[in-house]
This record gives C-alpha cells, sequence and structure tokens, in this order.
C-alpha cells in the first residue's frame, strides 16, 4: 500500500546500489548520492514537508529489525509495520534480516531530534520491501539538510546495524563510563516496589554485597509523597522522612557496605502535591491522567534549569553515586505545539537538557552514573548517559535476553544493563538460572527480597555472578553475534580475543568458529542435555575441561552440557 497511497506518483526515483532506490516527493530533494566504504549516503534537502520512499528486493526476508522496544521482529506487510522515534524515543532504524542472518538492506535517518513516524514492511503488490518517511514540519523547520544512510553492501545484519550506529553518533559526545557501570547491581523495584525505607536497604546491603554486587538503585518510592504507583507528588524530589529519617545517612551506611547508591528520578513530572507545583504550574499545562502528574515541558529555560540544579542538589546532598533517569519520553507530548520558550522544538530541548544534566553531574560528582532505558536509545542524547537498562519485563527472561541483545547489537559505547531480574522463590535454582542466563550478555540487575530467600538460591545466585564476572569482559565488551532475531535470538555469543561465550536459548545446531580460541564456554539454556554442534573453524584443536580432563569432539555432533548449566572448555593447538 505505501507504493500505491501517498501521492507516490509524483515521487522522483534515485538509484543507489543492489537493486535498492531511494524516491523523494512534495517538498524533498535528493542534493547528493555518495559512497564511504559500506555505507551510501544520499542528502536530502526539505524545502517544504514531503515525504522519502524506498524500495529494495526481498530475497528470502524473515524479519525486519529496528530499535524500537518491541517482542516482535517478524515481517510485517507495508501497511503494519510502523516505529515511531523522537530524540527520546527509538531511532528512524531498520534493518531487513533473511534467513541467512544478512541483512538485504539495511538504513537510517540522521533526523533524530525530530519526531516522526517509520513506515516499513513487504509490498504485497510488487513483492519488495518499502520504507516511507513523512517528511514533516519539525523536519522542516531546523533548515539543514537530513541524511539516509544506507548498507549497500549484504553485511551479517549485525554488522550492518553496527555501521549504521557508528555513522549515525559520529562528531557526538560519550559520556565516560563509571566503575559502577560495570558492576552487578541490586535494585529495589522488583524486591520491594515503592515499599522501601532505611530499614530494608540496611537488611539488603550486606547480602547484596555479599553475592558479588558493587552498588544499589533506590528505585522509585523513596521520595516524598512515593506511594501507590501514583506521581502527584513528585516535583520536589526530597526523601520520604517517615521512610529514611536521615537520607544521607542512609546512603554512607550502603556505602560502608560497599555499595555505591543511584537513586531514581523522573524530573520531568510534576505532582499537584508538591511544593513545586504552584511556582512551576504555568510551565506544564499537560496533566497525565495516567500518571496523575502534570509534565514540564522543557522548551522553558526554567526548567531546564530547575531540573539541572535538581538532579545536581541531589548527589551533593546526598552522597549519591549516579542517578537512574526516567520518563524522558513524556516530554514529547508538547511536540508540534507551540513554544514559549526560548527552544521551539521539544527534541532538540531534551537534547539540550540532557547534556546540561550529563555535564552538571559529571562536574558534582566525577565518576557517577547515569542510566536511561530502554526505548531512549536515540543516539541524539545516548552520549549523555553510560547506561543503557533493558525495559521493564518482569520475570520475563525471553524479552530480557531480546532487549540486552537489541541494546548490545545497537550501542556503541554505552554500558548495557538487563532489567532487574525476579522469579518465585518457590520455583528452585532453574528458576534463578533462567532468569540470570536470559541477561548473560548485559551487567545483572538483581531485585528480590535477599534475606527470605531459599538457600538454594542464594548459593546459585553467587555462583552465577562469580561466573558472569570472570567472563565480564567478554560479555560486555566484546563482539556479540546473534541469530535469528525474528525468533528471538535462540543462539547468542560473545568474543573478545581468545576467548567465546556462547549460549543457547532454544534447540539450535551451535555453528562453532574455534579459530584462534583459547577458551569456549558453552551455556545450555535450553531443557535438552544435549546441544548440537557443528565446528566450521579450527577444527584441529584438542579439547579439555577446565580441570584437564579431555573431550572427544568431532565435526559436527551432540555436546553434554546440563540443562541450564555450562561447560567451560580449553583449546590448544594441535
Amino acid at each position: 500500500m505505501l507504493l500505491e497511497d501517498h501521492h507516490l506518483d509524483a515521487v522522483q526515483w534515485t538509484p543507489v546500489a543492489r537493486d535498492i532506490t531511494v524516491g523523494v516527493g512534495g517538498g524533498c530533494r535528493i542534493l547528493s548520492v555518495t559512497g564511504d566504504g559500506a555505507v551510501t549516503t544520499v542528502a536530502i534537502a526539505p524545502d517544504s514537508e514531503g515525504q522519502v520512499v524506498l524500495e529494495a528486493p526481498l530475497g528470502n526476508a524473515s524479519g525486519v529489525w529496528h530499535g524500537g522496544f518491541d517482542a516482535v521482529r517478524g515481517l510485517p506487510a507495508d501497511w503494519a509495520g510502523r516505529q515511531k522515534f523522537s530524540a527520546v524515543w527509538s531511532l528512524p532504524l531498520a534493518v531487513l534480516c533473511d534467513t541467512d542472518e544478512s541483512s538485504h538492506v539495511a538504513f537510517a535517518y540522521d533526523c533524530m531530534t525530530a519526531s516522526g513516524l517509520l513506515e516499513y514492511g513487504v509490498s504485497e503488490e510488487s513483492k519488495t520491501f518499502v520504507s516511507r518517511l513523512g517528511v514533516g514540519a519539525e523536519i522542516v523547520a531546523s533548515g539543514q539538510p537530513f541524511h539516509l544512510h544506507i548498507v549497500t553492501e549484504p553485511l551479517a545484519y549485525g554488522r550492518a546495524i553496527e555501521a549504521l550506529s557508528q555513522v549515525l553518533r559520529r562528531g557526538l559526545p560519550e559520556r565516560p563510563v563509571s566503575p559502577l557501570a560495570i558492576e552487578p547491581v541490586y535494585s529495589t523495584w522488583y524486591a520491594c516496589s515503592q515499599r522501601i525505607s532505611d530499614e530494608i536497604l540496611r537488611t539488603q546491603a550486606p547480602i547484596a554485597r555479599r553475592l558479588g554486587a558493587k552498588s544499589l538503585f533506590i528505585d522509585d518510592g523513596w521520595q516524598a509523597f512515593g506511594d501507590g504507583r501514583w506521581y502527584a507528588g513528585c516535583g520536589d524530589w526530597v526523601p520520604d522522612t517517615a521512610k529514611f529519617p536521615d537520607f544521607r545517612q542512609t546512603i554512607e551506611a550502603l556505602r560502608a557496605e560497599g555499595l555505591g547508591a543511584v537513586a531514581w528520578i523522573a524530573p520531568l513530572l510534576l505532582g499537584e502535591r508538591s511544593q513545586a507545583f504552584a511556582a512551576l504550574q504555568r510551565f506544564a499545562p499537560h496533566r497525565s491522567d495516567g500518571l496523575r502528574a502534570h509534565v514540564l515541558d522543557p522548551r522553558h529555560p526554567l526548567v531546564r534549569r530547575h531540573i539541572v540544579d535538581t538532579c545536581v542538589r541531589l548527589v551533593q546532598e546526598y552522597g549519591l553515586e549516579g542517578l537512574k533517569i526516567d520518563f524522558l519520553n513524556d516530554a514529547m507530548v508538547y511536540a508540534g505545539t507551540p513554544s514559549h520558550g526560548d527552544i521551539g522544538d521539544v527534541g532538540r530541548a531534551m537534547k539540550v537538557l540532557l547534556g546540561e544534566v550529563s555535564d552538571a553531574v559529571s562536574a558534582a560528582r566525577p565518576g557517577s552514573v547515569i542510566e536511561y532505558r530502554q526505548p531512549y536509545v536515540s543516539p541524539e542524547i545516548a552520549g549523555f548517559a553510560d547506561v543503557v537498562r533493558a525495559n521493564d519485563c518482569p520475570a520475563d527472561a525471553d524479552q530480557n535476553r531480546r532487549s540486552t541483545v537489541d541494546l548490545r547489537l545497537l550501542t556503541t559505547a554505552q554500558i548495557v544493563h538487563s532489567d532487574p531480574l525476579m522469579w518465585s522463590p518457590d520455583a528452585g535454582v532453574d528458576a534463578v538460572s533462567r532468569q540470570f542466563f536470559g541477561a548473560f550478555f548485559s551487567v545483572p540487575q538483581i531485585s528480590m527480597p535477599l534475606d527470605t530467600l531459599p538457600d538454594e538460591q542464594v548459593t546459585r545466585l553467587t555462583e552465577l555472578i562469580a561466573l558472569w564476572r570472570d567472563l565480564r569482559d567478554v560479555l560486555i565488551r566484546g563482539e556479540v553475534c546473534a541469530s535469528l532475531p525474528a525468533e528471538g535470538y535462540p543462539v547468542v555469543s560473545s568474543r573478545l580475543g581468545g576467548t567465546r561465550v556462547v549460549a543457547a536459548y532454544q534447540p539450535r545446531t551451535l555453528e562453532l568458529d574455534l579459530t584462534g580460541i583459547e577458551r569456549l564456554v558453552i551455556i545450555n539454556a535450553t531443557s535438552d542435555p544435549a546441544l548440537p554442534y557443528r565446528i566450521t573453524g579450527g577444527t584441529g584443536a584438542s579439547i579439555r575441561t577446565a580441570t584437564g580432563e579431555p573431550v572427544a569432539v568431532s565435526p559436527e555432533g551432540f555436546l553434554t552440557v546440563p540443562t541450564m548449566n555450562t561447560i567451560d572448555l580449553r583449546l590448544f593447538a594441535s
């Protein structure tokens, strides 16, 4: 339908490469088409509102990868594929993935500050893949050309994502990674919800530290009026003294246990019960019924000043090691509305605001953590946070895997954290293993009431954190490869130097290239104790277990690995 709707009879088409064509219509015109390695860039002038259309061969496609939060990576019809984007929501990037895990076409637009809608999918009429970007007033108002970057070589889909991400982030800032960002986290959210207190934190802290956590993320509920899952009291960002009689003393007690404290904040929310409401309500005309709070408009300089000052005050006054910044996308309710501030565009205002917060918090607390959550992944703002966390998916190990792998494929400098892990205390040790392995290629956040966990679950959690720490650099900094995004990444691997970690989440054949590998760790997160494998390189190596016992392997066959467990192998050149 995209090729039949939207006045495409007036579109001017330009061939790019590999039967990929780009068309522009309305007030858009192509300025140039240039190549740089695997990426071809189309420069487009938005003289007035219009559209950009891309058409490419469909091939044997299995799904479309995009940067937003979505449990589905299937292959939609062109009337169904839709991805919203803005400076604080996803990004205009898509990859058409083949069944052989290559990319038929991968593309991204650099107009990431504006809000818009990327349409894409299979054209039933032409049997091709098509995509459309409507060029609206926000893009036109910038007065600058924008660019469509297309990977025109048949790369593996993960490498295509990486190539586009690098192009989009070129010249943008990158926040230095805090030492705490790469350490396991204890989070209060699923463990306690808003029912937190000084006593509860002091009870959980020593257990979390013994498990291997280095920080404690104090989530929603520490602040005044922080009860009832609503936000009518947000805006002052002071502690609830009934829960925390002396919040700084609580933070110091956590530090004495070896845990840096990071606090949750939703700085754009303004509740009617807050003392700040009277002074700031004129800058927050929109009230969210779902949140029961107003939303501050970041286009006003006084709003940005208030938020920056609040964030600095929190880390200075209470000795926090960082901030978990939430509800950023709510600012986009003001997109397309008249501005009464010094910045006209909401996306640009958010970029300015978040840059100022990052700089000010770093100056006040060098080495501090700033966490965003998926889908706040636009390269325009990603450089203002050193941590990006998977979106909320309580107890959903499969979604945690999909989300963390999505983020690992997309990010270049940020450290990826899991959504906090939770499980049933009555479900045995396999429940712990399943949740942990689902998030294995990210920094784990744990969120269970540790003092009441069964001993066997505490023991297993301790073992898993120790294993993760041993492999940490490979898991969070290695080159990630993940199979079949349309099937939720049934096999994921990461390699750094001579170490490779391979995780099987579904019964698929493990394609093992052992060239240059000295250590191979295989995780069996399936219910089958025998994993099929095929060695595709490095077949001459002799293999032993970590304890020195020889392991007989053939070019292909089955490897015995206990379910919800691992095998650690050493390879030696023959």
